[in-house]
């Protein structure tokens, strides 16, 4: 079945985009018309010249009645399969930090970060660039939510599915962004589970958020508590950079083993690999690789004199996993 298919340029809500593009098409021919229309939506050419009797030749008109039957159409293919089993999909992260931007903390203040699983039925789908996006928005819309904190000691709070399918965007809200999807590829898409990273608000430690995906199936967010014992050590370029690498070397760890808990078993029938300061520091690699992780932070943290050092807290994910 032909599905309509809606070029999305970045930073431009579709209609904005359409006028750019198409502003002079009612100059064209109903040929050329029909054919513009087919090139920004993948409609059926019976679909396009629908929309264009719909509008009476109202270019713009068109392209308001195929967002509309998509919206439709969509919502009715949703509808008709949402009890499928969505057992495959993605893990996305989004980590911002206010006025930096960047992928990994800096130290210059709080940072928000989110983690979201995003489901469909097939692997096929799941590897899709569409898909991909869609996951990417979605994480970042949340990163950049204003849902407030639970009143809990944990930094890390989970979020209902159903309100975030409420939260808005520029092309609608994220419901609608599944359901278009839904439209375009005729398959199920749910968002399973998401949570959002807020760093505590404490003046004596600097927090920094690390992030690591493999393929999209396992992910994992590492919150690291530090205690310079002088703040211009982030203005030391050879303290940052070693600092970035370990980071990512903690997230790696965190994602690449089974880690469950961080100083000590989550469960006592639970393996002692599954703790993450007893790990074996793999995936930093070389001549540390063999050490328990905690000793490698402890050496670390005597060699750049720092007060604290060490991951307060994370999440690990894997898609289709509690």
């Amino acid at each position: 079945m032909d599905m309509l298919k809606f070029t999305r340029p970045a930073q431009c809500g579709r209609r904005l985009a359409f006028r750019r593009l198409y502003s002079s098409a009612l100059t064209k021919s109903r040929v050329q018309l029909v054919a513009e229309l087919r090139k920004i939506s993948n409609a059926p050419i019976i679909k396009a010249r629908q929309a264009l009797d719909e509008s009476n030749g109202d270019f713009e008109a068109a392209v308001r009645w195929l967002e509309e039957d998509m919206r439709q159409s969509g919502a009715a293919r949703a509808e008709k399969v949402k009890d499928r089993v969505t057992s495959e999909g993605l893990i996305s992260i989004s980590v911002l930090e206010g006025g930096m931007g960047s992928h990994i903390g800096s130290g210059s203040g709080r940072v928000k970060a989110s983690i979201i699983e995003l489901n469909c039925e097939s692997d096929f789908v799941s590897r899709t660039d569409e898909f991909t996006r869609l996951a990417s928005e979605i994480s970042n819309i949340v990163a950049q939510s204003q849902t407030q904190q639970q009143h809990t000691t944990s930094p890390f709070t989970s979020l209902p599915v159903e309100n975030l399918l409420q939260l808005s965007h520029e092309s609608g809200t994220v419901g609608s962004l599944i359901t278009d999807l839904i439209a375009r590829i005729g398959e199920n898409i749910s968002l399973r589970r998401a949570m959002l990273l807020t760093s505590p608000n404490d003046s004596n430690s600097t927090y920094r958020v690390a992030s690591y995906l493999h393929q999209g199936r396992v992910g994992a967010l590492d919150l690291i508590a530090l205690r310079p014992s002088q703040s211009s050590l982030f203005n030391d370029d050879s303290f940052v950079g070693d600092l970035e690498k370990l980071e990512r070397a903690l997230a790696r760890q965190t994602a690449g083993f089974m880690t469950l808990g961080i100083n000590e078993k989550r469960n006592p029938e639970d393996e002692l690999e599954t703790v993450l300061y007893q790990q074996p520091f793999m995936m930093l690699g070389g001549e540390n690789a063999s050490m328990p992780v905690r000793k490698v932070l402890d050496q670390w943290q005597e060699k750049w004199g720092l007060e604290e050092f060490g991951v307060s807290d994370f999440v690990r994910w894997e898609v289709g996993r509690d």
